[in-house]
């Protein structure tokens, strides 16, 4: 997955890498990366910052 955008930031970015596998049909599980920028000045103020980790998911459905 993975989007660029600008809004009123200078530029955003999303992106992500995951696999997932389902043990049966309620429970599944899902484990990736991600990776999240954000470049936005306004009035002086400004704010550079890019966020990464690992994300782990489980789904249990009713």
């Amino acid at each position: 997955m993975g989007l660029v955008g600008a809004g009123e930031a200078d530029i955003d970015w999303d992106v992500a890498g995951a696999v997932g596998y389902r043990f049966n049909d309620r429970i599944s599980s899902v484990i990736g990366y991600r990776a999240l920028g954000v470049d936005y000045s306004n009035d002086g103020g400004f704010l550079d910052v890019v966020q990464q980790g690992p994300i782990l998911g489980l789904v249990v459905r009713f």
